[in-house]
């Protein structure tokens, strides 16, 4: 399975520069760059082949990263983004995970964490490290020090199962043979997990699962 990615970034050297890291991973196609957020909702609206991953830069002209990440959610909610930035401070990540993103890699991140971000966003709908992840559960204590069990507890056992699962990095197959489960059974789970939680996406899931504590981070992995 090929996976077509575009790029917006308004650094033309780093530009370029990651469009030929990405040229040298496999399966992987780079269909078109852009060098701000209105290029590249323009060139996403007329492109006959659309991006299954875009990396998408915070800081551009004529239109921000995070302005044009909503409009994108609004348009195309199928299409993977992943943030490219320097800011690496909690209130970045969660601005942009809660905008809709479905990563976040910081520009100085080594080739085989690029590649490996767009593949797991590709393949799970999204990609955190677990010093990302750390830090946004950090960024979510201090913005909320209690926990609502009204919200837990719209969840079901086999939901909140699935949730951990989920937050674990494992695809829907995966998860499917860990619990003895239909592949179309846990993607109803997922379905029924984003309507109650209110979230965006998957990675908004995880977001949930560490803002309400159901969710331990590993922080021997990763």
């Amino acid at each position: 399975m090929n996976i077509n990615i575009a790029i917006a970034d308004d650094q033309k050297l780093f530009r370029r520069g990651m469009a030929a890291l990405v040229s040298t991973f496999q399966n992987m196609s780079l269909i078109f760059e852009a060098e701000s957020g209105k290029e590249l909702l323009s060139l996403c609206e007329t492109a006959v082949v659309k991006p299954d991953i875009i990396l998408l830069d915070l800081s551009m002209p004529e239109m921000n990263g995070l302005d044009a990440l909503k409009v994108l959610k609004e348009k195309y909610p199928k299409i993977g983004v992943i943030v490219l930035t320097i800011h690496e401070a909690e209130n970045f990540i969660l601005t942009t995970i809660q905008a809709g993103a479905n990563g976040y890699l910081a520009k100085n991140a080594e080739p085989e964490e690029v590649e490996l971000a767009i593949r797991e966003v590709y393949k799970n709908d999204f990609y955190f490290t677990v010093p990302m992840l750390e830090m946004m559960r950090k960024g979510l204590t201090q913005k909320t020090n209690t926990t609502s069990l009204e919200n837990i507890n719209r969840l079901t056992n086999r939901e909140k199962e699935v949730l951990q699962l989920i937050c674990k990095q494992l695809s829907s197959n995966e998860i499917a043979e860990k619990l003895f489960l239909s592949t179309r059974t846990i993607e109803g789970h997922r379905n029924n997990l984003l309507l109650k939680t209110g979230s965006r996406n998957i990675a908004g899931l995880v977001l949930y699962a560490l803002k309400h504590k159901l969710f331990e981070l590993d922080i021997t992995s990763n």
